[in-house]
Parts: C-alpha cells; sequence; structure tokens
C-alpha cells in the first residue's frame, strides 16, 4: 500500500524532457522564499497561540543541518488537530492578504490533498500531476495534522488500514477526475508505470460517484474521530502512512524553539525520538548521493517574490 505516485514519476524523469530538475540557483531561491513564508506562518502563530512543529524532512533537517537539508526543497509542518482548527478560523484574516489555503473542509471547496497547504500568491511551482488540475499551483508550505489514536491496539490496526486505503483512493479520484495528457504520455515511458497509472485511474473511477472534495472531508473526520489522548498519537497524511507515523503521544506534548537556518521555527518535544522513529536509527547520517531525494518540476516561477 506504502507505494507513492511522485516517487514512481521522479523514477522516470531521466527518460523524459517533460519535467526539469531544480537548478542550483532556483534552489537557493527557492529556499529563501520558502524561509520568509515560514516566518510569516511562525508569527501568526505566534500572536494567535498556535501549536505547531517542524515535521519530516524539515524536522530532520533541524536536527541534522540546523536548517534546510542541503538537497531538500520545500517546508513541512505539523499541527495538533486542535491548533489546526484554530489556524483554519484565523487564516483569511492574518494571512489571506499575502497567502491561499487549501485543506479537506475548509472554505467550501475542493481541496488537492487530505492535508493543508499554504500557497503564496503570484507565485507558480507546477508538478507534473497538477498540469490539468483546478488547484492552486503557488509556492506552498505543507502543514500535516497530529491526530489522537485509540489505545486498542485492533483499532488501531483497522484504522491504520482503513486510512491508508482511504489515501489511496483519493489520489486516485483526482487522476480519474481530471485527465492528463502529459501525463499519461509521460507513465508511458515504461510498461511497468503505464499500467501502475492505469490501474490508479480505473480505482478513481469505481469510487467516482462520490465527489472528491466529500470524499476528502469524510477521510479528515474519519481520522480526526478519537478525541481522547492515550498513549500514542500519528500523522495519518505522513510520507510513512498511518502505522509507520505512530509514535508516543510524549514526543509531541510540547513545543520548544530550534535553530532552522538564521531563523528559529518551533519543534516537538523529542525532535530525535521523531527522527528515529520516522528515518531508522542513523538518521543523524546523510545517504549516499544515489539515495538521495530528488525534485523535479513543469514550471517553476517566483513571480515578485
Amino acid at each position: 500500500m506504502k507505494w507513492q505516485a511522485r516517487d514512481v514519476m521522479n523514477s522516470l524523469a531521466d527518460s523524459s524532457h517533460i519535467l526539469q530538475e531544480v537548478k542550483e540557483d532556483d534552489l537557493k531561491k527557492l529556499k529563501a522564499v520558502l524561509l520568509k513564508m515560514m516566518q510569516d506562518i511562525h508569527e501568526v502563530c505566534v500572536k494567535r497561540h498556535i501549536n505547531y512543529s517542524l515535521f519530516g524532512g524539515s524536522m530532520l533537517g533541524a536536527v541534522r543541518h540546523q536548517g534546510y537539508i542541503p538537497w531538500d526543497d520545500d517546508i513541512d509542518l505539523l499541527m495538533p488537530r486542535s491548533d489546526w482548527e484554530h489556524f483554519k478560523e484565523i487564516f483569511q484574516t492574518d494571512l489571506g492578504d499575502k497567502y491561499t489555503m487549501e485543506a479537506p473542509n475548509f472554505g467550501g471547496r475542493d481541496t488537492k490533498t487530505y492535508f493543508g497547504k499554504v500557497y503564496l500568491k503570484g507565485t507558480t511551482l507546477l508538478e507534473l500531476p497538477d498540469v490539468a488540475s483546478p488547484f492552486d499551483k503557488g509556492i506552498w508550505i505543507d502543514i500535516f495534522v497530529l491526530e489522537n489514536v485509540s489505545d486498542s491496539a485492533a483499532v488501531r490496526w483497522m484504522d491504520g488500514v482503513v486510512s491508508d486505503c482511504w489515501r489511496v483512493i483519493t489520489t486516485c479520484q483526482q487522476y480519474y477526475l481530471y485527465p492528463n495528457p502529459q501525463i499519461n504520455a509521460y507513465m508511458a515511458a515504461k510498461a511497468s508505470s503505464k499500467w501502475y497509472f492505469r490501474a490508479r485511474k480505473f480505482v478513481g473511477f469505481c469510487f467516482s460517484f462520490i465527489s472528491h472534495r466529500k470524499f476528502v472531508g469524510m477521510y479528515d473526520r474519519f481520522v480526526s474521530r478519537h478525541k481522547k489522548v492515550g498513549q500514542y498519537v500519528t500523522v495519518p497524511t505522513g510520507r510513512q502512512f498511518y502505522r509507520g507515523e505512530m509514535m508516543p503521544a510524549e514526543v509531541c506534548a510540547s513545543f520548544h524553539l530550534v535553530k532552522f537556518e538564521d531563523k528559529e521555527f518551533l519543534a516537538m518535544a523529542d525532535p530525535h525520538a521523531y527522527c528515529r522513529n520516522v528515518f531508522g536509527f542513523t538518521y543523524m547520517q546523510p545517504p549516499p548521493l544515489e539515495k538521495r531525494e530528488r525534485h523535479f518540476y513543469v514550471k517553476l516561477d517566483f513571480g515578485n517574490a
């Protein structure tokens, strides 16, 4: 279940002329823009008493590099569910002049993903799956939501299975709903990827009787239904999926400032425990060159940023 469409596409990038890898100068400027976006979000969260943490590769970068992972090109955040709901309430008032946001059950419209994305107005960062979609296409910061989980091991296991399947289906819906000739041609580069993509579109067709907006909203309500704080928490929309992102609740029980480039942003109580859980015990050791994640886009435009 833990396959990612973006990983499949990136593996084909060298055999296609559709995607372009981010150049060094553009990567440097992109990081500067993201850092300014992050500073804006941080200042609002501090003013509004909203807890958040660096997350994913951004958390690993803060721990291992005191900033970005050198070859990374994005920023990921994590918010506890109650703080996330507060952030949605104040977003338009505090950040709406410069930014837009897509998220499940927010703003009465459909959303690209099952987590939050804050976009900088007047910019473009276009990935291949989004060429034909109606969603925002600006430079973005992702916001993932930290959820409580059941204290029952059986319920946690079942929630994980349902959540992981639900995630895959929502992505498949988009491939079916927004036909994209470019991505069709791109995925046809290899027989395996062609059939993989056809299978995903077929799954999307099977679930097309439910609108994507409603389906993602139902998923959001499903993963947030456990209100009681228990032994564990998880990030159902994280890269490692429901059970892979599960960790003891004390790892995220409080938040403190950590260095990130020339700024300070909030991090969870025990960043090292989180990194061990998600990236393994060798998380402090950078991977060899051939295993470092590469990033490809169709279009990158900084506008007036």
